[in-house]
């Protein structure tokens, strides 16, 4: 039983990830006793789901660990904010360690097992960039958790806490980009708790399908997931 596994969703970001193996992860493995990380890559050929490949990760190690943290690969802690990566959820709380303003559950949080299942993960359908972190954060607020902010990425502060890569302008979208926007920033809470239940539980967690390609040990604590969805 791991106390913490993080997730990092991947796909051609390989600079991004040496970095990470090279200078975050040795800090978080010595602040974080007792955890993995774990790397799930996207095969090629479809959009980018980073939901769903999240979902691949939840699955792997459902009941094998206390806590998940996601992780965008290009965002790297100092040794100053090792400490926002020990907070402990309370049993209705969900900890955004590195957040967008605008009021979702990307970039890097921590969750417990037992919040992501009961909040039935990310969407599988959401492909391309964009919106499944608004997703997640409806999920969370629907089934009553509080959401403990603490970095956000337009901060004044988190240039001293983070080092960011630049950002890589590849954030293709699919046709219904606009649609899923419009849901989940202005609808969702608009409808009844019977309909934001239904379409929570219509894809996730529950119903994820996926194929793994190829399991990598890189160390005895890191591994690569590559996996087909």
């Amino acid at each position: 039983m791991f106390d913490c596994v993080i997730l990092i969703p991947y796909r051609n970001r390989k600079e991004h990830l040496d970095y990470f193996l090279q200078n975050s992860w040795p800090l978080l493995k010595q602040n974080l006793p007792n955890s993995k990380l774990s790397i799930i890559e996207q095969e090629e050929g479809k959009l980018f789901n980073r939901g769903k490949i999240l979902n691949v990760g939840f699955k792997e190690y459902m009941d094998k660990t206390n806590y998940f943290i996601t992780h965008d690969v290009d965002v790297n802690p100092y040794e100053k904010t090792i400490h926002l990566y020990k907070i402990v959820p309370n049993n209705n709380e969900v900890v955004g360690i590195f957040s967008s303003p605008c009021m979702t559950l990307g970039g890097i949080i921590k969750i417990s097992n037992e919040i992501i299942k009961k909040i039935n993960g990310f969407p599988n359908n959401y492909w391309g960039w964009g919106v499944e972190d608004r997703a997640l954060y409806n999920r969370a607020k629907h089934f009553g958790m509080n959401i403990h902010y603490n970095i956000f990425s337009n901060s004044k502060e988190a240039t001293s806490m983070f080092n960011r890569f630049n950002n890589i302008d590849d954030r293709k979208r699919d046709n219904n980009f606009s649609q899923r926007t419009h849901f989940e920033y202005s609808m969702f809470h608009e409808i009844n708790r019977e309909e934001q239940y239904n379409h929570i539980m219509r894809s996730g967690l529950n119903n994820l399908e996926y194929t793994i390609l190829e399991r990598i040990n890189l160390q005895d604590d890191v591994e690569i997931i590559k996996v087909s969805i």
